[in-house]
């Protein structure tokens, strides 16, 4: 059972659907988070295309309020960075969709697509709580999806990780993937062999690396493991399977 005091407001960190959740008051006595889901999960614009379209579906026996929001997105030092801009544009930027209904959101591009890379922005769809009743002393959670924009290149368009590797203090492995390619790979996970497939770490991640940009993890060695031993990293992305040696120095 829902509780009845409850209101929303939940936070989204980052990746295609990430969610979090936001504290606004102690003492809470219960949380209510509305919920709804987003066909496509991203989108993607190729050739000539300038606008796609979304579907948003409210799963929730109450209306659901959503305003939308669009951003630049670059990283820096490996983390995701996020601008305003006016090169996209989303129609409507706010709508109200009544129990379990439907909204189609137009995203129109406003500008041509670069001559050489990849265009890379997010889309985040927030909930817009309606005021807490009367007497409300519980937890405020709002949803927000994030979702990303890739815009093609009119060459051809393809992702290049090099990666290199760095032993810290801690005995741990820095190991860095920088794409040099003009368009993003996103790494789903990955294992780090030293010397031998038998002597791997497994890496769960889900994270995009976005052209000329890097991206870097630690990983902890298996035992037995000992710097200057042989290196190679094995993964899937959304690019296929890849293998490669990974040099120590310069992460």
């Amino acid at each position: 059972m829902k509780p009845q005091n409850s209101a929303r407001w939940l936070a989204i960190t980052r990746l295609d659907l990430t969610i979090g959740a936001l504290l606004l008051s102690l003492g809470a006595q219960g949380a209510l988070a509305g919920s709804f889901s987003v066909s496509p999960l991203r989108v993607e614009m190729k050739g000539k295309e300038r606008l796609e379209v979304l579907t948003i579906n409210n799963g929730e026996d109450t209306p659901l309020k959503i305003q939308v929001d669009l951003k630049d997105w670059s990283q820096s030092g490996g983390e995701d960075q996020y601008a305003d801009t006016h090169e996209l544009l989303a129609t409507p930027p706010v709508f109200t969709m009544p129990p379990h209904g439907q909204q189609v959101l137009r995203i129109a591009l406003r500008r041509p697509s670069d001559a050489a890379r990849e265009l890379e922005y997010r889309v985040f769809l927030t909930e817009l709580p309606p005021p807490p009743s009367e007497g409300f002393s519980g937890m405020q959670v709002a949803l927000q999806l994030s979702l990303p924009v890739f815009v093609d290149p009119p060459v051809a368009s393809q992702a290049s990780l090099a990666w290199h590797a760095a032993w810290q203090s801690d005995g741990s492995v820095r190991v860095t993937a920088t794409n040099t390619g003009n368009a993003h790979a996103r790494v789903s996970d990955f294992e780090l062999q030293f010397g031998s497939p038998e002597r791997s770490a497994p890496v769960s991640v889900s994270r995009y690396i976005l052209p000329q940009s890097q991206v870097s993890w630690l990983v902890k060695p298996p035992d037995g493991a000992a710097p200057h031993t042989s290196l190679q990293v094995q993964g899937h992305s959304d690019r296929g399977e890849f293998t490669s040696t990974v040099p120590e120095g310069g992460a």
